[in-house]
């Protein structure tokens, strides 16, 4: 079952006990979004090379990122985005980002709806999980926080003095990697009107507040990096493959039956270890041809366009052949930092 149909049968609304009035604090939960998943017109659910990817480009490669925001833009106004937080967890702590891995990952699936500008250089995410995604009654969460991106990384709105419990933007950091920093410094955090105005009743004891705003921001600001990677890996030539799934006749079958419909998405999936054999017979011009030899995949920017070279063979097989070079498709992980968000 995939996070997105399990959000669009959500029906009911989220009620939780606020002082003496139990059933009036009612709030945003994943019902209130359920018709908005189902009108979404572009959902992509990611694979799981495809996250793995996305979160050594954030975390490992984060300069390289860094240095092409200028190029991202949102692809549509209204989008889905879904993964497998395991996968992503895993990189985080492979990469020396975290202290340890999250074990309660496991099982996991994250998503996050993007309302994005006109122009694409802004949005605004709500994100949504369930911890075991794999069955159909799994519960789902949705995080009090608003995602708020700026490609731009100005943020003229949230130089405010507001309290976070007030409608105040929240930040957050990487200490130990400057790139993640900075990929952070484009992205701020709310909390939504109702969950704000609940926790300000709730949140008397300062204490309480503090954890309240750690353990919200902590639960999705490792996302907002990710989510940036991916779309620069969607926007790259070559770096991607997209399959169109419908649910047409599945559906058929199960509105036969009285069940709900599932939704059509598309599935993303890296393109990054197809080898290419297009320069293994050319000689080189100017110089004696080098023995034939493998050169790993990378990302490659040329003025405004980014493109994914992929894996490939280079060089003359007469000259002979390099043949105990050890490839590793990943991107370089520093894992002698410590760092957190």
């Amino acid at each position: 079952m995939r996070l997105l149909d399990s959000i669009a049968r959500c029906y009911a609304p989220l009620v939780l006990p606020s002082g003496n009035n139990p059933a009036q604090a009612q709030l945003a939960g994943p019902s209130r979004f359920a018709a908005q998943i189902v009108a979404c017109p572009l959902r992509f659910v990611l694979g799981d090379d495809l996250s793995e990817a996305s979160a050594d480009l954030a975390y490992a490669d984060g300069a390289r990122l860094v240095g092409c925001l200028d190029l991202l833009r949102m692809p549509a106004p209204h989008l889905w985005i879904e993964w497998n937080d395991e996968v992503h967890k895993r990189v985080i702590h492979e990469t020396g980002s975290a202290d340890g891995f999250d074990s309660a990952a496991a099982g996991r699936k994250v998503g996050i709806l993007l309302r994005a500008s006109a122009n694409g250089l802004t949005a605004v995410g709500r994100t949504f999980w369930a911890d075991a995604a794999a069955d159909e009654h799994a519960e789902i969460t949705l995080s009090p926080l608003e995602t708020h991106f700026d490609l731009r990384g100005e943020f003229v709105d949230s130089k405010d003095t507001h309290d976070v419990l007030s409608g105040g933007f929240l930040n957050a950091t990487h200490g130990g990697n400057a790139a993640t920093a900075s990929l952070l410094d484009h992205v701020r955090f709310r909390f939504e009107e109702g969950w704000a105005a609940y926790y300000r009743e709730a949140a008397a004891d300062a204490n309480f507040k503090r954890r309240l705003i750690n353990d919200s921001i902590d639960s999705i600001a490792w996302d907002a990096p990710f989510v940036l990677a991916f779309l620069l890996l969607l926007s790259a030539k070559d770096a991607t493959r997209l399959v169109p799934v419908s649910r047409a006749a599945i559906n058929r079958k199960r509105l036969a039956n009285g069940r709900a419909p599932l939704l059509d998405h598309i599935e993303v999936n890296a393109s990054l270890d197809a080898v290419s054999t297009a320069e293994s017979a050319g000689e080189s011009i100017g110089r004696q041809s080098p023995r034939l030899h493998h050169v790993r995949g990378h990302l490659v920017r040329r003025e405004n366009r980014v493109f994914w070279r992929v894996p490939h063979l280079r060089g003359s097989g007469a000259r002979g052949a390099v043949r105990s070079r050890t490839v590793c498709l990943a991107f370089t992980r520093r894992i002698d930092q410590e760092a957190r968000i």
